[in-house]
């Protein structure tokens, strides 16, 4: 549709620090989406031990960099 996602704001809380050979698993949640932003948390994980936790807010762009409305069929998987 021509549409970017582009990132407004990211926050990490860092709990434990992760080492080099670790295995980890990060889970990623859709957290809302409104017509301006759309929100994803997520969680990186050792085991069941939380790592660290972030959100990230994206907005939408088209190739000239307007911010554009989030279409109502994503709206709509909120």
């Amino acid at each position: 549709s021509g549409l970017l996602a582009v990132v407004v704001k990211a926050e990490c809380r860092y709990r434990k620090p992760a080492r080099y050979d670790d295995l980890v698993t990060v889970r990623t949640r859709l957290a809302a989406v409104s017509p301006a932003k759309i929100e994803h948390e997520y969680e990186l994980l050792r085991d069941d031990e939380i790592l660290a936790t972030a959100r990230v807010t994206l907005a939408l762009v088209d190739r000239a960099g307007s911010v554009q409305q989030v279409p109502d069929w994503l709206q709509a998987l909120a």
